[in-house]
């Protein structure tokens, strides 16, 4: 049976040389199937735009959407015999070497890597140092038809003096750092296309890591995506225990007090 042809995006030239190797060989991966590329989301469990997004040089997936996607993958090109390009160890191993360490402080693919390209890095003595290049995120106001589950907020607390901890205090999320999941998720609510909306913020609930979730809820607010970050809560407090400890514990060291209060607050109905 012929393969259908994929035309792909041309990666940027940004791209560190590790991850494009990886992405490269993860098309060649995905190219053994002929669905669509929604239908192969939905067996990850990941949004369509989260998928096209690592396909495009966008953020390195996790390792287990790596393992899901060339099982999936791999069954089907048994069932069509056609030969898989690579051994999932040697796809995992490319994925390792592109989130190694380019400094001494992040890595490659994590969110501290993208807070620190934002700015000017050092260059060879005689090229110009690039611009850094700031976005600022729009902030829509989007109002959710109905949510899911109606999930009472906890009381407010009078507010009491805090002791600095050596200078100011800040958020440690910074809302000009926003994922491109943020924008689609934005434009599909504004759009009214609520399916999509309820995946994404499905997946990001309950596939992330513990510190991703509290990003993507402290983006969602900062955004004027009230409610929105209040359904990826709710979804949240759904998984297990240890998982929603570990949420509530990041939206706590974040001083997101008020939200994990309301994961607790979920969770414990949920039970």
């Amino acid at each position: 049976m012929p393969k259908r042809s994929h035309k792909w995006k041309e990666l940027r030239s940004s791209v560190p040389p590790a991850q494009r190797a990886f992405v490269l060989m993860l098309r060649k991966v995905r190219e053994v199937s002929d669905r669509t590329q929604a239908q192969i989301a939905g067996d990850v469990y990941l949004a369509p735009t989260s998928l096209s997004n690592h396909f495009n040089g966008g953020r390195i997936p996790e390792a287990e959407h790596v393992e899901k996607l060339y099982k999936i993958l791999d069954d089907e090109a048994a069932t069509s015999s056609r030969p898989m390009p690579c051994s999932l160890p040697l796809l995992l191993e490319l994925r390792d070497k592109a989130l190694m360490k380019h400094c001494e402080c992040c890595a490659a693919g994590s969110t501290e890597a993208a807070v620190r390209s934002s700015e000017p890095q050092p260059t060879v003595t005689g090229s110009p140092a690039p611009k850094p290049v700031r976005r600022r995120p729009r902030r829509p106001r989007v109002r959710l038809s109905t949510l899911r589950h109606s999930i009472p907020r906890a009381p407010a607390q009078a507010k009491v003096p805090v002791p600095l901890r050596g200078g100011d205090r800040h958020l440690t999320t910074p809302a000009d750092v926003a994922w491109p999941e943020i924008r689609t998720l934005a434009e599909s609510l504004s759009a009214g296309r609520s399916r999509d909306a309820d995946v994404m913020m499905w997946s990001a609930a309950t596939t992330l890591s513990a510190r991703d979730v509290q990003i993507f809820v402290a983006q969602c607010r900062a955004v004027g995506l009230e409610e929105a970050a209040d359904q990826v809560i709710t979804n949240a407090a759904r998984r297990d225990a240890q998982a929603v400890l570990n949420i509530a514990s990041a939206l706590h060291n974040s001083e997101q007090y008020s939200d994990a209060g309301l994961l607790l607050t979920a969770a414990a109905q949920e039970d």
